[in-house]
């Protein structure tokens, strides 16, 4: 394996630098190339490999969205996102305000699909997920983005929303942390970490969930916390007009508790480049000096290469 690090964009030549972001909450992943020469313009389809001459890997496929040009010397900043971009920016206005798209007796993962298929991404992969919208009255959606109502309904499931590097869209029971049946990519020990951290903390735990229906619907899911005083409880609230029977109401609250009901461990790793890993894989990890240890699940990543060199930095949670 050759130590030469590497980088291609497409229709990109004589790049300098390279920053990629991407974490499990964000809406699109984003990439930032500092080039000498492209002949991207403003919409472009646009996909990016990094690593090192023979072992390198795909990380990002998305679309341009801003090109800034600077000089001396000259160099053109490219910026481009993750094709959920197109769901971002796809916003719902029906023609004839009477008629706005409207779905009654539709699963959930069905009802994300056609939404998704709006705003052209069509390419869709997903986990059932038990819920029924449009039961008692149709839904209808209007005057909203197509990745603001969907991301809705994945939160109020306690479901998740995302695109994959090569473009496909995921609606899936993918929680942010390590679950059963999760398999690790990488074990990443004190030889390749540059730096680590780990963090302990209640910040995100709620232990009382209240779920809002239409029509009066209402339900509550509670549980004591041993990281919390003796009775006490943090609460959160998902008002979701659509869920419109009791039963759907109950398995929300049920699904958030789980979801919710737990101590945040949380590390931060930056080691040497390794653009195999991605947001939302598994990795397994053995730092001595902080105690960082078993299987851990990446919840953000951020890949910095450039000619002096390539490190990537990762969020981890359990």
């Amino acid at each position: 394996m050759s130590n030469f690090l590497y980088a291609s964009a497409t229709s990109t030549s004589n790049i300098q630098q390279v920053r990629f972001s991407e974490a499990h909450n964000d809406s699109a992943p984003m990439v930032i190339i500092d080039a000498r020469t492209t002949s991207l313009t403003i919409g472009d389809s646009v996909t990016v490999y990094l690593g090192y001459v023979g072992n390198n890997s795909k990380i990002f496929t998305g679309y341009v969205k801003n090109i800034t040009v600077t000089s001396p010397p000259t160099i053109k900043k490219i910026t481009a996102y993750g094709e959920m971009i197109r769901a971002v920016d796809y916003f719902i206005a029906s023609s004839d305000p009477d008629n706005p798209f409207s779905r009654s007796n539709i699963a959930a993962e069905t009802l994300v699909h056609d939404l998704m298929a709006l705003a052209g991404l069509n390419n869709f992969g997903y986990d059932a997920t038990s819920f029924v919208f449009g039961v008692q009255n149709a839904v209808e959606v209007n005057l909203t983005a197509v990745y603001d109502f969907c991301s809705m309904i994945a939160n109020t499931l306690a479901w998740h929303l995302y695109a994959d590097k090569n473009g496909k869209v995921w609606f899936v029971e993918r929680k942010p942390y390590v679950m059963g049946g999760d398999s690790s990519v990488a074990t990443i020990t004190n030889s390749s970490i540059l730096n680590a951290s780990y963090l302990e903390s209640e910040r995100d735990l709620r232990n009382r969930i209240v779920v809002y229906g239409g029509d009066g619907i209402s339900a509550v899911a509670s549980a004591v916390s041993p990281y919390l005083p003796s009775g006490f409880y943090k609460s959160v609230v998902a008002s979701a007009w659509w869920i419109d029977t009791q039963s759907m109401a109950n398995l929300a609250a049920s699904y958030n508790l789980t979801l919710l009901n737990r101590l945040t461990k949380e590390a931060t790793i930056t080691i040497m480049g390794n653009a195999a890993i991605n947001a939302r894989d598994v990795i397994t990890v053995a730092e001595v000096n902080t105690g960082i240890s078993g299987d851990w699940y990446v919840y953000g990543i951020e890949h910095s290469w450039g000619k002096s060199g390539f490190t990537t930095t990762m969020t981890l949670r359990q």
